[in-house]
């Protein structure tokens, strides 16, 4: 399959219809009642999970985040020198959210502001938060939540 051939838009499409927006949908319900901290693994160009190669680019495929923060089966990552600092910084998030309830490090001033209704973009060398509504309109959920 070539990018002419639809690949990318079905990977879009699968993408955002079937996880990016019903999460939006579930951490906006959530976030109305308690605390919520969500983040969106943004890494197109991980290390795959399984061998083969789809003909169509999958983009951060659902779980593909899980190398960066843990050793899965003895397997060494394969990383990037920026891949790794990403990693890095997931584990000290987790750990932060495991320990303290808060990913968020009030002592570094190079921690990301964590709040309600943002959305933490996690990618080599590009942390970024973003609104809840930034990340809806990136996904296109207006037109994914119409169709049910």
């Amino acid at each position: 399959m070539h990018e002419t051939d639809g690949g990318p838009v079905f990977g879009a499409v699968i993408g955002d219809a079937d996880f990016a927006c019903p999460t939006a949908r579930t951490g906006t319900l959530l976030a109305a009642h308690v605390p919520l901290w969500r983040y969106e693994f943004a890494d197109e160009h991980a290390p795959p999970l399984t061998p083969g190669t789809p003909p169509f680019p999958l983009g951060a495929p659902h779980a593909s985040e899980l190398p960066y923060l843990f050793d899965l089966g003895g397997h060494p990552r394969e990383m990037t020198p920026a891949q790794h600092r990403l990693a890095n910084a997931m584990i000290d998030y987790w750990t932060r959210f495991a320990t303290a309830a808060d990913p968020g490090n009030p002592d570094d001033p190079n921690s990301p502001p964590w709040y309600r209704h943002t959305v933490l973009s996690l990618a080599p060398d590009h942390i970024a938060p973003a609104r809840a509504g930034a990340f809806s309109a990136h996904h296109h959920c207006a037109f994914w939540n119409t169709l049910g």
